[in-house]
């Protein structure tokens, strides 16, 4: 009997298990959150494949000072995680978080480009990765509140290898647009667009998650 139940039991997870998978396969909100994702990590394999590079050739900031003065965004990033961490928690919207992030970062983008002297460069750089760093933490936090605890490392691992792998094109895709342009914003002006477009496929999540 007891063998019996236990095979019954299995076979009727194994059922909820598959029933999940295809409801993520075919959930927009899955693959929304998922293309946000790779706008989401472009910004970062981009960043830190061109940042210096991008100081010392696109504003002109001399090469012993280019090394700690690269490093203030990323110290930014790292604060913006921890206070977003502790922000979204208290508020729980994660959507809402993720969208302000990646909006924050691009239009801090925006003002690098703007700037031609090293410190509100280095200001304008580092309130973007902030602002980056203030959605990482709610991004996993998003993906688990859209997907069924069922199939979370099946979401998981579509949503980190998309990510990822789109993620690390985008160093070489802004070197493709550098050397055609011959100019160092129109690397900034990618991360920029794809900002936008993450932003944009968040918009029908916002008053859900």
């Amino acid at each position: 009997m007891q063998l019996e139940a236990r095979a019954s039991s299995d076979k009727t997870s194994q059922e909820a298990r598959r029933s999940a998978r295809r409801e993520l396969f075919v959930s927009p909100h899955f693959w929304m959150i998922c293309i946000f994702n790779i706008a989401f990590l472009a910004y970062l394999w981009g960043i830190n494949g061109w940042l210096p590079g991008y100081l010392i050739k696109g504003k002109g900031i001399h090469l012993e000072h280019a090394g700690w003065l690269s490093s203030m965004p990323f110290i930014a990033m790292l604060l913006g995680e921890i206070i977003g961490a502790w922000l979204s928690d208290h508020v729980d919207r994660r959507a809402a978080a993720c969208f302000i992030s990646l909006a924050g970062a691009g239009i801090g983008l925006a003002a690098v480009m703007h700037f031609t002297t090293p410190l509100p460069v280095i200001a304008a750089m580092s309130f973007s990765t902030f602002m980056w760093g203030t959605g990482a933490p709610n991004i996993f936090a998003l993906l688990a509140k859209a997907t069924h605890p069922r199939v979370s490392a099946t979401a998981g691992g579509i949503f980190n290898g998309l990510g990822n792998f789109a993620g690390a094109l985008s160093p070489a895709v802004m070197g493709a647009l550098i050397a055609f342009t011959h100019s160092m914003d129109s690397g900034l002006i990618f991360l920029a667009v794809m900002a936008a477009v993450g932003c944009a496929l968040l918009l029908p999540l916002l008053r859900r998650y």
